[in-house]
């Protein structure tokens, strides 16, 4: 009994879902960040670092949820065109998954070099003494985190030829009772 609690915890933590729980976070660190940013401004505290931690707050809300999106097919695509294609859609979706994943390792690479250089010149961040490689790095993991999900949807796509590839999932994102029943699947 104690063995299956635990496998359900793993696979409540698993990456499967950590897109949400970490924009989760970022997103109360962030409320927390404009809040004390707020009070400061009342309170007459200088509060220097409230500004600069949420815009690099933010810059990791944006790179988890590239991949979240990916993750749940809602980046915009250009279905018209590729539904007036002579080719099979099938055929068309993996090959624009195949190109966005080719895009998200070109800036995964960019973004590793980025981050390297910030941690081998030891910059910190304007405004308060914390390394910028703590922020840079939101990059390869939103980058990695996508082509992740890139390439379990190509894999998903060669298995499964029956599947509406053009057609937008709208279920995942808006059902609220399917989200926490895969929660605790």
């Amino acid at each position: 009994m104690n063995s299956r609690k635990t496998e359900k915890r793993i696979k409540k933590w698993s990456l499967r879902h950590i897109e949400r729980r970490l924009m989760l976070l970022i997103t109360l660190l962030l409320v927390i960040d404009v809040f004390l940013g707020i009070l400061a401004r009342y309170i007459r505290f200088e509060n220097v670092f409230a500004t600069e931690l949420g815009k690099y707050l933010f810059i990791w809300l944006c790179m988890v949820g590239i991949s979240a999106a990916a993750k749940d097919n809602q980046h915009i695509r250009i279905s018209y065109f590729a539904e007036k294609l002579p080719i099979n859609p099938r055929i068309t979706w993996i090959f624009s998954q195949f190109i966005f994943l080719i895009f998200s390792l070109l800036f995964f690479y960019a973004s590793i070099r980025l981050t390297w250089m910030h941690f081998e010149l030891s910059k910190t961040a304007i405004g308060f003494n914390v390394p910028m490689v703590l922020f840079t790095a939101a990059m390869p993991l939103g980058f990695l985190l996508t082509a992740l999900r890139l390439i379990q949807d190509i894999s998903r796509s060669l298995l499964e030829p029956e599947k509406d590839y053009w057609r937008i999932d709208q279920g995942s994102m808006n059902d609220p009772l399917e989200n926490n029943a895969s929660m605790t699947n």
